[in-house]
């Protein structure tokens, strides 16, 4: 680099990494590779064009292909790219008020983005409505009984979704709706145990009282027990080839 006065020196340059260009995102994607810039003291505009093309993808570059070139400019780079790709507030919006679940946001993370791009002149309590919308269902019932400002429930309700995510409603119990469901919880999960013991298979592997003995001398239950007084046979029974008293088939039922 020689523009008369070099403004950052080659080993502060090798350390700066700009992530991939934000296409969902253009104006924040900017907001933060100008935060990189100026940690490393990236000042030349010419080097922050280099930069910026290296973050873009095939079609990023064929978006601003025609202000490519010697006398490439930071600020028309920028502008393009941000008209390209960003989306006005009201259509924006409308896709986070958008019927559906709130992805991999917190419930505080999508309040704040959803008032980063609400319309002038829309209210908290319409934008409480939307909000709630888009929350869990199993959220918004332990929530909706919070009092305060929409931004102090958020916080709770980031605090609620932690504790059903690792079924601990503990972190919540100071809340008397949060104590009802610390209490429903516990009883869920006893009624399960219940169901298990309840519920599962009788042990195969041991045998009764009656079927040991049957296997300890091959007898049914009634020769073994009435010997040759047995009015019934349940076979198998060996009862025929042990006892020489019987000549005849004892039969199943006198």
């Amino acid at each position: 680099m020689a523009e008369g006065k070099v403004d950052v020196s080659v080993e502060a340059l090798a350390g700066v990494r700009l992530p991939a260009f934000w296409k969902q995102s253009p104006e924040y994607w900017f907001i933060h590779a100008e935060s990189i810039f100026t940690t490393h003291r990236v000042n030349n505009l010419n080097t922050r064009v280099h930069f910026l093309v290296g973050a873009l993808d095939e079609d990023g570059v064929r978006t601003v292909g025609d202000l490519l070139g010697p006398n490439a400019s930071y600020d028309s780079l920028r502008t393009r790219l941000i008209s390209a790709y960003g989306q006005p507030k009201s259509v924006r919006f409308r896709e986070l008020v958008r019927p559906g679940g709130m992805g991999d946001r917190r419930p505080s993370q999508l309040l704040r983005d959803m008032r980063s791009v609400m319309p002038d002149g829309f209210g908290e309590d319409a934008l409480k409505e939307f909000w709630l919308q888009k929350l869990p269902a199993n959220i918004v019932a332990i929530i909706s009984g919070f009092e305060g400002s929409l931004d102090s429930i958020a916080t709770r309700a980031d605090r609620v979704m932690e504790a059903a995510n690792s079924h601990n409603i503990d972190a919540v119990a100071k809340d008397p709706i949060a104590e009802l469901t610390n209490v429903v919880s516990s009883l869920a999960q006893q009624v399960q145990s219940m169901a298990k013991v309840v519920f599962a298979p009788q042990q195969s592997d041991r045998p009764s009282t009656q079927w040991t003995a049957q296997l300890a001398t091959d007898l049914c239950y009634f020769h073994e027990r009435f010997s040759n007084n047995a009015r019934k046979c349940r076979p198998p029974c060996n009862f025929k080839s042990k006892s020489k008293e019987h000549t005849t088939p004892t039969p199943a039922e006198n």
